[in-house]
């Protein structure tokens, strides 16, 4: 027999009483919800029903615009992260990073100590850079990029990314000769050593970031660029167009909690047939639907909706909790449940944003508890050593947000297996929503810059399993 249970995932459930298959049944939903009924994403094939997964990247929220015009002053960065620092002196901060070929707004020149050989300069709209620490200061601005391409904020994905599909591929300071790369393919197996123009040899597990493609002018052998100005061969590089995947902004499209996302694969779609659940269609990996029932059936749970009824450990069921007391009223926070592998953005005691994760796997979970943003990067290379895969090495990574140590909230471009662990400690998001997340989030990252270090009024991160 088919049988409702009192749903406890949150304390602001309107309760009714409604006819069920085989009995009665408790129907729930959460108080002052916008009745407006959300896109279902709905189809059908080969006369099944298909709950699909949504594939647009809706708008989201937009960068300040950079606005040079009043300054009188201009530093260029000229390092690949140059440091906008907190103070003058020794032993400053580093309170900002600006990457290198941008330019950004400077007042005039102030004493201080620390900038040996250099000029201190005060930033806007907040800090210090130092002309022998990684700036150019002049009256215009200059057009000089280095070499170093702009940061896509304005999309999903800040790069064009790459995996490196080559055991020990070469990665060279520029386009080899044909007899250096055979150097080079020598040294791969170990056969003789590497010619100096190898940067390194990538043994592990490496994504890159590349720029552009450029080839060879004895025979058009094609090579990518990295944004960090390094050379791969074409051949050695797979390039990573990743599905969209995304949550939903809550309030828009009538879309509340609690919300159930299918993750890991498709799943078999059901609805009642008298005193039995049949199945009716499947539901994609990532769709997603209101959930209003948790039903139990011959033992089994089901999570039930408007849109169907899918087996309760096939779905991510995203909830609303209540902040603990250490958050202030009406701040930002976001809550991440470790067991359900969800993340919900608030404003005070309003839910914004919902989406399914994926956090540390066995061995590198997350600690629980609660932070506070301390670093905002657009991206940033991260690497490591696992006991089991080895060494990895990620070129940047978007939308980051540390909270803890070397723990993050980030985007991946790797993988699309959101809702089920699998990272190294971080937690991953799929990059429209950790998009998201960076410019909702605060501190603001100002025009220009590459990240911001810990600064006042910033968001808070709860962490719960």
């Amino acid at each position: 027999m088919l049988r409702l249970l009192a749903n406890p995932w949150t304390v602001a459930w309107l309760i009714v009483v409604a006819a069920c298959v085989g009995g009665g049944a408790v129907a729930f939903g959460e108080q002052g919800a916008d009745p407006e009924r959300p896109k279902r994403h709905a189809d059908t094939r080969d006369g099944e029903r298909v709950l699909k997964a949504p594939r647009d990247a809706w708008e989201s929220p937009s960068p300040s615009q950079a606005d040079l015009g009043p300054a009188k002053l201009f530093g260029k960065a000229f390092h690949y992260d140059a440091f906008v620092y907190d103070k003058t002196g020794t032993k400053p901060a580093v309170a900002g990073v600006v990457r290198r070929g941008t330019t950004l707004p400077v007042r005039g020149a102030v004493s201080g100590s620390g900038c040996n050989g250099g000029t201190w300069y005060e930033a806007e709209p907040f800090g210090y850079v130092c002309t022998s620490l990684g700036f150019h200061v002049s009256e215009s601005p200059s057009k000089e990029t280095y070499g170093v391409p702009r940061a896509k904020v304005e999309t999903r994905l800040p790069y064009q990314y790459a995996r490196v599909v080559t055991k020990r591929a070469p990665r060279y300071y520029r386009i080899p000769t044909i007899e250096e790369e055979r150097q080079a393919r020598r040294a791969m197996e170990r056969k003789g050593a590497s010619p100096e123009v190898v940067s390194s040899l990538m043994d592990g597990d490496y994504f890159l970031a590349v720029a552009d493609k450029r080839e060879r002018e004895a025979d058009g052998a094609a090579f990518y660029r990295t944004v960090r100005n390094r050379y791969v061969r074409e051949s050695d590089l797979e390039l990573r167009n990743p599905e969209i995947v995304r949550g939903e902004q809550l309030g828009r499209g009538g879309w509340q909690l609690p919300i159930a996302f299918v993750y890991e694969e498709d799943r078999p779609l059901l609805a009642r047939q008298g005193e039995r659940l049949v199945e009716v269609g499947v539901a994609e990996k990532h769709a997603r639907f209101l959930a209003t029932e948790e039903l139990q059936y011959d033992g089994q749970s089901y999570i039930a909706g408007e849109a169907g009824i899918v087996r309760r450990d096939h779905v991510r069921v995203v909830r609303r909790i209540e902040a603990p007391s250490k958050i202030p009223d009406d701040s930002k926070w976001i809550h991440v449940d470790l067991s359900e592998q969800t993340l919900v953005a608030y404003e005070g005691r309003i839910a914004v944003y919902a989406t399914v994760i994926s956090s540390g796997k066995k061995g590198y979970e997350p600690p629980t508890g609660t932070f506070q943003v301390q670093q905002k990067y657009v991206s940033t290379t991260m690497n490591a050593t696992d006991p089991i895969d080895g060494f990895y090495e990620v070129e940047e990574v978007p939308w980051t947000l540390y909270y803890h140590r070397g723990y993050a909230v980030h985007g991946a471009y790797w993988h699309t297996d959101f809702g089920k662990v699998r990272s190294h400690g971080c937690t991953n998001v799929a990059p429209v929503d950790a998009r998201w997340l960076y410019y909702w989030s605060d501190p603001d990252v100002p025009p220009t810059w590459h990240a911001v270090r810990f600064q006042p009024e910033s968001t808070w991160v709860y962490f719960t399993k």
